[in-house]
C-alpha cells in the first residue's frame, strides 16, 4: 500500500469513530446526571426522613397519652373521642400537624387529616379502644327476686313500676344496699356498681311482680386491641 493510500485510510477511520465517540460522552453525559440526580434525590429522602420519623412518633404519642385528645388512659382510647376527632382536633393538639401533611388511621381507617400525604413515615402504636353500649334488662321477677348484671358496669338505672297491692322497699347489691324506702319505691333510679364484679340485685317486696314491673339499664363496655398509625410526608 503506497503512502497516500495509508493517509486515506488512516482519515477514513478517523472520520469513523468521531459518530461513536460523540454518542458516547451523549451516554456518559446522562448516565453522569442521572447518578447525579438520585444522588440527590436520596440525599434529600435521607435528610427528610429522620424529620418524619421524629413528628410522627411525637404527635402518636401525644394522641396514646393519658392527657391526650383520645385517651382514656395511657394507650386505652374512648370510641366517642374516635369518632369526634377531624382535622381541627388533630391540628389543635399536635401543632406540628398544621405544617406537615399528617395522617392519622386507626383499625385501618383514616379519623383525621392535614394536608395531602402521598408516602411518607409512618408510626404505629398499639391500643385497646374501649365503648359503651347501653343495655336494658327486663328481668322476669315473678319466680325470683334477683337479677345479676355482669361486670365492668359502674352504674345501672333501675325503674320500678309496681303493680296494685304490690310493695318494694328495698334494693341491694350484693351485700349493700342501695335503694330504700319503707313506704315503697317507684320511678327511675340511678344505683352505683362496682365495676370489678358481678353485681346481683335483689328486690326485697311484698306482692308479685310480672315481667315489664322492673327495668334495668346499664351501660356494658366493650374494649377491642387495634392498631393507631400515624403518617407524617413532609
Amino acid at each position: 500500500m503506497t503512502l497516500s493510500n495509508r493517509r486515506c485510510a488512516h482519515s477514513t477511520r478517523a472520520q469513523t469513530s468521531l459518530p461513536a465517540l460523540g454518542i458516547a460522552l451523549v451516554l456518559l453525559t446522562v448516565v453522569t446526571g442521572l447518578g447525579v440526580a438520585m444522588a440527590d434525590t436520596a440525599i434529600a429522602g435521607a435528610d427528610r426522613a429522620p424529620d418524619e420519623r421524629r413528628v410522627a412518633a411525637a404527635i402518636a404519642d401525644r394522641l396514646v397519652a393519658a392527657g391526650g385528645p383520645l385517651a382514656a388512659r395511657s394507650n386505652v382510647l374512648n370510641k366517642s373521642r374516635v369518632d369526634d376527632f377531624d382535622q381541627s382536633a388533630l391540628e389543635g393538639s399536635a401543632p406540628p400537624a398544621g405544617e406537615y401533611a399528617v395522617s392519622v388511621a386507626v383499625a385501618d381507617e383514616e379519623i383525621a387529616r392535614s394536608g395531602t400525604v402521598h408516602g411518607g413515615t409512618r408510626i404505629s402504636r398499639l391500643v385497646v379502644v374501649k365503648s359503651q353500649e347501653q343495655r336494658t334488662l327486663t328481668p322476669d321477677l315473678a319466680t325470683t327476686d334477683a337479677v345479676t348484671l355482669p361486670r365492668r358496669s359502674a352504674q345501672a338505672t333501675v325503674t320500678i313500676d309496681p303493680p296494685a297491692g304490690t310493695t318494694v322497699w328495698t334494693v341491694r347489691a350484693n351485700d349493700r344496699v342501695v335503694l330504700h324506702n319503707r313506704s315503697g319505691l317507684d320511678g327511675s333510679y340511678e344505683v352505683p356498681l362496682v365495676p370489678y364484679e358481678t353485681t346481683e340485685l335483689r328486690f326485697q317486696r311484698a306482692g308479685q311482680l310480672e315481667p315489664g314491673n322492673v327495668t334495668v339499664s346499664y351501660d356494658a363496655p366493650r374494649s377491642t386491641k387495634e392498631t393507631l398509625v400515624v403518617t407524617v410526608d413532609a
